[in-house]
């Protein structure tokens, strides 16, 4: 399957990368549908109820962020692939941020299991009295939150990135890169928005957020329906090989 991919035209693997990242958009958002309304905002009590109650959906939305991960993996490595003849440097660069943006999403998604061990009593559970697991478990959950953010300031710039890059080929709609290049600074803006004046980034998220969902989505229909313009890529790719 591996070697299939490699071997796949450029058309293919933008679809394949295209496909990829539409999972990711669905998985991103059915983890979020399914755990946000279990989380009450300051509330620990209720925070606990809910999770318990609900503990296999909690459960499948962790399942669901660690989909999302995978599935972006593979769209970082063919976007790379897709916009090297552009840029290899600039590329690389972009699959690194993508790369670094999946690994601390992943690893700080595991405070979310923090919540699930410390709720769900145990060998050491006996030390803490009910209201200390339920705020810690609320704790972990917010942690989590923040670790969000910091993975999403690394794909912000990773979508930015990418989206230079596209404005720069010859063989995608320049378009699709300049929404892109927004989306990306979006994300960086209400990431950091967020850090260092948590009530403005607060009211800041819902016009941002909008702006990135319609870059990452442009492009993803955009590889999906129509790929890369096969012949454009070639004389790209031939044209940075004379280059270097």
């Amino acid at each position: 399957m591996i070697e299939r991919i490699t071997e796949a035209s450029p058309r293919l693997k933008a679809r394949i990368a295209g496909g990829l990242w539409l999972m990711v958009i669905v998985a991103g958002m059915t983890a979020f549908v399914i755990r946000s309304p279990m989380i009450a905002r300051g509330d620990a009590v209720a925070t606990a109820t809910n999770i318990l109650a609900s503990e296999s959906l909690f459960r499948f939305g962790f399942a669901a962020d660690l989909v999302a991960g995978a599935c972006y993996m593979g769209v970082t490595v063919l976007l790379y692939v897709l916009l090297k003849p552009v840029s290899r440097s600039l590329s690389l660069l972009a699959a690194f941020f993508g790369l670094a943006g999946v690994a601390i999403g992943s690893s700080t998604s595991v405070t979310n299991l923090a919540a699930l061990v410390l709720l769900g009593g145990g060998e050491y559970s006996s030390a803490f009295t009910t209201s200390q697991l339920q705020a810690m478990a609320l704790m972990s959950l917010r942690l989590s939150f923040q670790g969000f953010l910091i993975s999403m300031v690394f794909f912000g710039f990773q979508c930015f990135l990418v989206g230079c890059l596209i404005v720069r080929s010859t063989f995608l709609p320049r378009i699709l890169g300049v929404l892109l290049a927004i989306g990306g600074s979006s994300y960086i803006i209400s990431s950091f928005a967020t850090f260092l004046a948590p009530a403005f980034g607060a009211r800041l998220s819902p016009f941002i957020v909008p702006l990135a969902l319609l870059g990452e989505g442009s492009l993803t229909l955009w590889l999906i329906v129509k790929g890369v313009n096969e012949q454009r890529w070639k004389e790209q790719t031939s044209a940075a090989g004379e280059r270097q």
